[in-house]
Formats: C-alpha cells, sequence, structure tokens
C-alpha cells in the first residue's frame, strides 16, 4: 500500500494583500526522509523550490522543485555539467536572483521570493549569512580600485549601517585566533581530549550570542578552577583580553587595517597586495583576495561557483587546500559548486549530483563516489580521464535522459540506499541499475 499524498502549501498575497490563493504542489514520495538528518539542524533549507528566468512565452523555467538542506560546518557540492542549475542555485542562496515558487530558509529567517522585497534588515541579515565567490575572480574585483578598497567596500557599507560591526567582526577574530593558541598549547602540554573537547564546545562553539568581553571573562574563570592548568595559561590569555580592550580603543581605519591583514595572512597573502591593482596580480592571487574579501565579513555560509574552474590545474590544488584549512579554522559552511566531481571529492561532506535543474542523486561523498548508482552520475565518473584508460573512450558512459520513460503513474521517488544515500528513481530502475544493467538500446 503505498503512503498517503502529502503535499508543500504555499500561499500567494495579490492586490496589496487584500486576495490570497492557496497553491498545492504533491511531495515527491521520500523527499522528507532525503532531507531528514537525525541530529542536525540546517543552516540552509530550499523547500520545493522553482527558479524561472524570463516571462509569457520566453519563460523558461531552469529549477524545478528542488529540495535540500546544508548543515552546520559542512561543505556540500553541487555536481553537474553546464546548464544544469548548479550556479543558479548558488545565486538564489545568495539572494541575487528571485524565485517563482517555494521557500528558502537561512540561518533563522526566510528569503523573500523578489530580489525588490529584500528590505534593509533583511539585507542585513543575508550579508551577515552568506557571501559569494565568484568563478571568474578577476569579474568579480574593480580593477580601478586598489586592493585594500576592493576588500574593504563590503566592511565599510556594514559599518555604515550598523555602527561598530568592524570593531565587533575584529573581536569575533582575535578570540578565535586566541583560542587557537589556547587549543594548541593544551595539546602540547598532553591536556586530556575530552577537557579540550568540553571547553572548545564551551567557550567556541557554542558561543554565538556571548559577546567577546564576556566569553574571556568567561574563559579565564574556567580554568582559574583547573587545578591542572599551568598558570602562564591563564597569563597569556588575560593578557590577550587586555590587549584587545585598548586596542578597541583605537580608531576604526586602525582596527580595520589589523582585520585585513590578518585575514590576508590565512589566504597566504600579505600588506604587500594592498596598494597594487587587481590586473597585477594571477588567476589564484586573485581568488585568494576573493575568498579574503569574502571572509572579512565573517559569514556563516560561503558560497563558492566554481572557485577552481578558471585556475590552472598546478593552483587548483591549492585554493581547495585553502578552503579545507578555512572551514577547520572557522567551522564555515560552504556550498561548493564544480562540473569536476573528482575535484570536490576532496573537500566535500556531501555531494548532490544535479542535472537540468534537478537533483538525481545525493549523499556522504565516499557514497557518491564509490557508490554511485544513477546513470548521470555513472557518466560524470566515466568521463574522467585516468591512468588506467587504454585508448578508450574519453566520453565513457553516455546518459540519455529519454531512457526513463516516465509516466503520470510511473513517476520517480526518493530512494533510501543506506548511509545517507538517495537517488530520485522508480524501484525498478534500482534494482535494474544494482544489477549493473544500464543498457536502455531497444531491440
Amino acid at each position: 500500500m503505498k503512503d498517503k499524498q502529502k503535499f508543500y502549501l504555499e500561499k500567494n498575497s495579490y492586490f496589496f494583500g487584500k486576495i490570497t490563493k492557496n497553491i498545492y504542489r504533491v511531495l515527491t514520495p521520500g523527499v522528507e526522509k532525503m532531507l531528514d538528518f537525525k541530529g542536525k539542524v540546517p543552516i540552509v533549507s530550499f523547500q520545493n523550490v522553482d527558479i524561472t528566468y524570463g516571462s509569457g512565452n520566453r519563460k523558461n523555467k531552469v529549477i524545478h522543485d528542488i529540495s535540500f538542506n546544508i548543515f552546520e560546518g559542512e561543505v556540500l557540492s553541487f555536481v553537474g555539467e553546464s546548464g544544469s542549475g548548479k550556479s543558479t542555485t548558488g545565486s538564489a542562496i545568495a539572494g541575487l536572483i528571485p524565485r517563482s515558487f517555494g521557500k528558502i530558509h537561512i540561518n533563522g529567517f526566510d528569503l523573500p521570493k523578489k530580489i525588490n522585497k529584500i528590505r534593509s534588515k533583511i539585507l542585513s541579515k543575508l550579508v551577515s549569512n552568506v557571501q559569494m565567490i565568484f568563478q571568474d575572480p578577476l569579474s568579480s574585483l574593480n580593477p580601478y580600485k586598489n586592493i585594500f578598497a576592493v576588500i574593504t567596500e563590503g566592511l565599510i557599507n556594514l559599518e555604515q549601517r550598523k555602527k561598530g560591526a568592524i570593531k565587533n567582526l575584529f573581536s569575533q577574530h582575535y578570540y578565535q585566533n586566541t583560542f587557537e593558541n589556547l587549543t594548541s598549547i593544551l595539546k602540547k602540554q598532553k591536556i586530556a581530549p575530552q577537557i579540550i573537547q568540553q571547553i572548545n564546545y564551551n567557550f567556541y562553539k557554542n558561543t554565538s550570542n556571548i559577546q567577546v568581553n564576556d566569553l574571556f571573562n568567561k574563559l579565564i574563570n574556567y580554568l582559574e578552577k583547573l587545578s591542572f592548568i599551568d598558570s602562564k595559561i591563564i597569563d597569556f590569555i588575560k593578557k590577550k583580553s587586555i590587549f584587545l580592550q585598548h586596542f578597541l580603543e583605537k580608531p576604526t581605519k586602525e582596527i580595520t587595517y589589523k582585520y585585513v591583514i590578518d585575514m590576508l595572512a590565512s589566504v597566504g597573502l600579505d600588506s604587500s597586495v594592498l596598494s597594487r591593482f587587481p590586473l597585477e596580480f594571477s588567476g589564484g592571487q586573485q581568488q585568494r583576495i576573493g575568498i579574503c574579501r569574502a571572509l572579512l565579513l565573517r559569514p556563516k555560509i560561503l558560497v563558492a561557483d566554481e572557485p577552481i574552474s578558471a585556475l590552472d590545474v598546478s593552483i587548483q590544488a591549492q585554493i581547495i587546500n585553502i578552503f579545507k584549512d578555512l572551514k577547520e579554522k572557522y567551522n564555515l559552511t560552504i556550498f561548493f559548486i564544480s562540473h569536476d566531481l573528482r575535484m570536490v571529492e576532496y573537500i566535500s561532506d556531501r555531494i548532490a549530483v544535479i542535472y537540468r535543474g534537478r537533483i538525481l542523486e545525493i549523499g556522504p561523498t565516499e557514497e557518491i563516489t564509490k557508490n554511485f548508482l544513477h546513470p548521470y552520475t555513472k557518466s560524470l565518473i566515466e568521463s574522467i580521464p585516468t591512468i588506467e584508460s587504454k585508448g578508450e573512450s574519453l566520453a565513457g558512459f553516455l546518459y540519455e535522459p529519454k531512457i526513463h520513460e516516465y509516466t503520470e503513474k510511473n513517476q520517480p521517488e526518493w530512494i533510501d540506499l543506506g548511509n545517507n544515500h538517495y537517488i530520485l528513481a522508480t524501484f525498478s530502475e534500482v534494482k535494474r541499475w544494482k544489477s549493473g544493467d544500464y543498457n536502455y538500446e531497444k531491440n
């Protein structure tokens, strides 16, 4: 017996809210289970989202009923060929394009369907939560401004909207660096891992709503109660706290400069770049500058839109390693967009395979790369050249969407393959693919 149909309800208002129209859409069977990760709360949630370009006869729906979650601290990669909807999805997260249907929820607030509905209050939330890194680094950097002006533009705009924002961001950054130093010292002194983990949870991971000065005081009080903690460590934290209090009394320009220098160091650059202009740098350096600019605003979510595709292969690995380091250091949540499934394997916690605006397969990285099942995922994997390839076609297996022969009564659903690995297909297709039968030539 099939499960009872469930629906997504969207209420649309017209004529200044005087008329309300309810629109119901049938949920794809299995989608709720696919979205549910036990014990995890999504920081980004897409629910039945459509994105349409154009209007009237030129209307073109590029994202079709897409639903997925991104969880805090993870790297979710969207992989697919050109025109699959990867970048469109990333732009929707960043609030750069409108959607025609569905709901996008980001870290406690709903994103309006239309861009012109993004008011000042929501814009501030969006800027502080989401930043985007673009495929072509040069096109996103103003060639007529020096690097200092380019990367601090967002900071200055934020300061104008919210006085004291730069001091607050620097305080968080400074505390984070201090805490990293503390953790390193505790490990060298062979303090029990569970103690370090407890300190990490109480005074770093779970501290988003606590002022930095209060954090320093609470951390010092906690360490003083632990008899096995060396007094030199406590003195170190006290000195750091006092330095921050005095430094925050300095002019905002001086604090901004110090903050920028520190953040440049995290992407492998130094102060010598600040007076130069974007065209003076290589593609890899330009991308590092773009990453630095995004990180200065300390976003919760980083949208990386094919950040390595325009770079030399020798530079791609360096940028990937920067992303990995930054994820660990800042507990970043990253939405990573790429057409290269093998490259994202090194950075992703989960991978979603998207084709023509629909997610076809999603799961942990190892499941997607080692235990893939959908024929489109198979085509992506087999199109990657390997050393073992001996005169075989580089194309490998070719995916043809017409093979599915879906009808009104025979529609795909989200099927659980185990280990949080899901595929959009029918049960008969899954059975066939599991047997290794991908041959759809008709007799």
